[in-house]
Parts: structure tokens; C-alpha cells; sequence
């Protein structure tokens, strides 16, 4: 199969008009996307992925007014989208159209991406576009188009090419169909932010079945059920303490490597630092030789950019163990940590 590759919106909209896959860039990570309206297109999505069945898509939407034409938005779905969107908020809602895909739900998740070229290709296709993370299933979001293309040319129709993802983390999904409103994955959108307009928030434990994340067992929203966000290697998530002592003593340094706010206590000397290390201060430089692995971050803004590129890189370079230091307190850690403890467990 070839795959057109290109930033001409009407083309990659033509494509999604014939049923076919295209993948794409949101601020958040790349989706692979199909038509809403094409159940055929959509199960091609998961054939491509090999994604469980089970396990839903979101519909990208231009605008909140195309979203209320085939969903029950009320008045706090509106507020909500109007405060958070465009941008890595997405909602579960009752639907209007029954025939949208998936049939088998009354509900859909929706959400208007941030970049407006993205936004002008959903609007040509007609949309919406649904579409999971651009990955293989349960592995890392991909947030380079690099990676987009070793991993799909040939396998989907199309690629747009727009401004890369820079959230890194997948977006905050909110279910406004039960009984309460219910934070189904936090992603760069805290919980207190979210609070002023839903001070009966509900958190259900995503590692636990519950009727808030499914109905007759089958999931509302993406990363609820499954194993998620895992590269090949391990995933170890550490406290500052066991971040900085695991690069003191007890890993192997070329089977390791570590992403993490901390430098180690004992370092060498004379050496350069390795291309990972972009946030490391010119008075930083020359300490990690020994660490070839190893990539600083500031902030947890920076932290979730990098995660997913980085689990990459670590891949291809066969890392069998990778060390992650949990996540500043404060705003941005509740996505991180909730990917990083997915990506850890080994189920």
C-alpha cells in the first residue's frame, strides 16, 4: 500500500471520505484516524493497531456546535468544553445519532483538538474522525512523525502532516453520563481544575472493574481496561531517593536508562553529554558517561513532551530497564503518573 504523505488538508480529507485510515498530529500525541460514520473504516483502525474490539475510539470534532448535533452536550458539557477546548479534554456523552460508530454504545467520547489546520481537516472530511493514539496496541503514544512513518507507511493511506504533538500525554477524559461526573484518565487537565465546574467529581480506580468505566463491560473511554503506554523494557517508577540511588549503584548502564528531574550524587568528569540531555545547563555538562541513557527535565510540562519519544528511543536502542523518577507535586503530575504507573504494571 502506498501512503500519501502530505500537509494538503482536501487531500487527507478526500481520503477519510473514502474510508480510509489517515493518521494525524493533535496536540496531545498522533491519532489514526477513520470515519465516524464508517463502521468498515473504523474496524480497519483497530485491525491496523490490533487494538481490542472493546476498547473505544474518540470522535475529534471542528467545533462544540458539530459536537451537539449528534450528542447531548447540556449546559455543563458546554461550559466545560468552552473553558477547556480546543484542547486535550475529551467528554463521554450521550449521543444523538445511534448510527455513529461504535452502534453497540449510546454514548461517545468527543473532543476538538487544538490545532486549527487539524481542526479545518476534520471540518472537510465531514467528520467526525475517530481515532485511538497512533501506536501499536498497548504500546507508547507516538509523538514524533519520524516514528509515525517507520511504524505505519505502508499501512495506512494517509499521513497529514502538521504541527507535532506537544502535551506528549494523551487528553483528560471526563464521563458527564452517570450518575456523577467521573475523571476516567486525568491527562494535562488537573483534577482542581476541573473541580471548579464539578465539585462532585468521582474518581474510579482504573485498575478495578466498575460501572462507571463500562457498561455491560464494555469501556467508555480509551485506557481504562488495558494495559497501556509500555515500551518493551520495564518500567520501573521511582521515588527521588531510589531515582538517584539507582544511578549510583545496581544497574547495568548500557541496559539502563533514566528520565527524571535528579542528578546522581557521584558523577565523572571530562566526558560530553549524550544528544537526551537537551535540559541540562552548559554547568551540567561532562557528567554523564557512564550514563549514555539518561534524560533531565525541569518541569512535569517537559517531562510528559519527552516520556513517549523517550520510551522509544529506548526501544530501539533494546534498554531492558528504564527507571522513571515520579513526578514533581503540583500541576501536570496526575497525567504522568497515571501513564507511568500503566506503563509499569505487567499486565
Amino acid at each position: 500500500m502506498k501512503t500519501l504523505i502530505s500537509s494538503d488538508v482536501r487531500l487527507l480529507a478526500n481520503l477519510i471520505q473514502e474510508g480510509k485510515v489517515v493518521i494525524f498530529p493533535t496536540e496531545t500525541v498522533y491519532g489514526i484516524g477513520a470515519s465516524t460514520r464508517s463502521e468498515e473504516a473504523c474496524l480497519r483502525v483497530y485491525e491496523i493497531k490490533g487494538r481490542p474490539k472493546d476498547n473505544p475510539l474518540i470522535a475529534h470534532f471542528p467545533s462544540i456546535e458539530e459536537i451537539e448535533k449528534v450528542c447531548v452536550l447540556g449546559d455543563l458539557g458546554r461550559k466545560l468544553l468552552e473553558k477547556f477546548s480546543p484542547g486535550p479534554l475529551t467528554l463521554i456523552l450521550k449521543k444523538k445519532d445511534k448510527s455513529l460508530f461504535p452502534k453497540e454504545l449510546d454514548t461517545l467520547a468527543v473532543r476538538i483538538p487544538k490545532n486549527p489546520l487539524v481542526r479545518e481537516w476534520i471540518r472537510l472530511t465531514g467528520g467526525p474522525v475517530s481515532a485511538p493514539s497512533a501506536n501499536l496496541s498497548g504500546r507508547p503514544s507516538l509523538t514524533k512523525l519520524t516514528d509515525v512513518v517507520r511504524y505505519f507507511e505502508g499501512k495506512v493511506d494517509g499521513i497529514l502532516i502538521a504541527e507535532e504533538p506537544s502535551y506528549g500525554i494523551e487528553s483528560t477524559v471526563v464521563s458527564l453520563v452517570g450518575e456523577h461526573p467521573a475523571l476516567l484518565r486525568p491527562g494535562s487537565i488537573e483534577s482542581e481544575e476541573l473541580k471548579i465546574f464539578l465539585p462532585d467529581l468521582v474518581f474510579p480506580n482504573p485498575f478495578e472493574t466498575s460501572p462507571v468505566l463500562s457498561l455491560a463491560n464494555v469501556p467508555l473511554s480509551p485506557g481504562t481496561k488495558y494495559k497501556h503506554y509500555a515500551p518493551t523494557a520495564q518500567v520501573i517508577l521511582a521515588s527521588t531517593e531510589e531515582f538517584i540511588h539507582s544511578l549510583e549503584k545496581g544497574f547495568d548502564p548500557k541496559e539502563t536508562a533514566w528520565i527524571g528531574f535528579s542528578l546522581p550524587k557521584k558523577v565523572s568528569t571530562g566526558n560530553v553529554l549524550p544528544e537526551t540531555n537537551e535540559a541540562v545547563t552548559k554547568e551540567g555538562e561532562g557528567r554523564f558517561k557512564e550514563f549514555d541513557n539518561f534524560s533531565l527535565v525541569s518541569t512535569n510540562e517537559e517531562y510528559a513532551s519527552k516520556l513517549y519519544a523517550f520510551f522509544e528511543v529506548c526501544d530501539l536502542k533494546k534498554i531492558q530497564t528504564i527507571i522513571c523518577e515520579a513526578p514533581k507535586p503540583g500541576h501536570g503530575s496526575e497525567g504522568i503518573r497515571n501513564r507511568l504507573e500503566k506503563a509499569s504494571r505487567r499486565k
